[in-house]
């Protein structure tokens, strides 16, 4: 065949103005990342950058204060909650409006949606009434349910894209060779969406761990995280809170590389695709 006539498969090349916006992109992505970890080893209190020095002591005086402490175990706790539950109850809605034909269907679809196009001021501020209504005084169940509430969608969104590319064929000629549909369900469907569940574990993890928003309405006593960084920043200026700021980036780093390892990029990104 004549190489002529053979249809190039790798596309146009990209001429240098699309390349250095691309670069650009990733600069200004990384760039305040690099502006805090940095700053967070300066030895003055006004957390310069440039620093004037290098020291420790910001990292000690985070990991010294109980309040940092207490706060980042019932952001870690609230967030695996959040996510174990966001899934679960994700995977059910995924499942029947997927998988079901019925009235109303889109418009349920459509309210799964809604926390994502809802200001978190006011839902924060109708959580705080209703479960004031509801004279719900525990903190951390006020938390986890509103929490799963601002991350349901993300999870419906992930595992129903999951369950689209899943032919139901599959699922059909398990049950045409004696399958029950709990068997079904465990031993074919589960395992072929399996890293959308994950995937749409680590999106309501994050989203969990990062609330201030909503977060702030909830709190009794000691606050989330994110509540705490803002409760200091409003009477102290150092760089404390870069230190914090910097071991929560390593964190980041450490599990998106544990991610990458287990189950690889790909086949995150890679919706429904078969194999174990």
């Amino acid at each position: 065949m004549d190489p002529r006539l053979t249809p190039d498969r790798t596309g146009p090349a990209l001429g240098w103005p699309p390349r250095l916006l691309t670069g650009l992109a990733c600069l200004l992505l990384v760039l305040p990342h690099f502006i805090v970890v940095v700053t967070s080893f300066d030895s003055s209190p006004a957390g310069l950058f440039p620093p004037r020095g290098v020291t420790l002591k910001w990292y000690a005086n985070a990991l010294a204060r109980p309040a940092f402490r207490e706060a980042f175990l019932l952001s870690l706790l609230v967030a695996s909650v959040t996510a174990v539950g966001s899934v679960t109850a994700g995977l059910l809605a995924s499942l029947l409006v997927v998988r079901h034909r019925f009235p109303g269907r889109t418009l349920l679809a459509t309210l799964l949606q809604s926390p994502m196009m809802i200001p978190e001021v006011v839902l924060g501020l109708g959580f705080l009434i209703l479960f004031s209504r509801w004279r719900m005084s525990l903190s951390v169940v006020n938390l986890v349910l509103a929490h799963v509430v601002i991350t349901l969608p993300y999870a419906v969104r992930v595992v129903s894209a999951n369950l689209h590319s899943v032919g139901i064929s599959i699922e059909e000629a398990a049950q045409v060779l004696g399958a029950g549909p709990l068997t079904t369900f465990l031993e074919v469907t589960l395992p072929v969406i399996k890293q959308g569940m994950l995937t749409a574990a680590i999106f309501s993890f994050v989203v969990s761990f990062d609330n201030f928003t909503l977060s702030a309405f909830l709190v009794s006593g000691r606050g989330t995280l994110p509540v705490e960084i803002y409760s200091y920043i409003r009477t102290g200026s150092d760089p404390t809170i870069a230190a914090i700021s910097a071991l929560l980036i390593g964190v980041s780093v450490v599990t998106v590389l544990a991610v990458e390892r287990i189950v690889g990029f790909e086949g995150i990104t890679q919706t429904g695709r078969m194999g174990g």
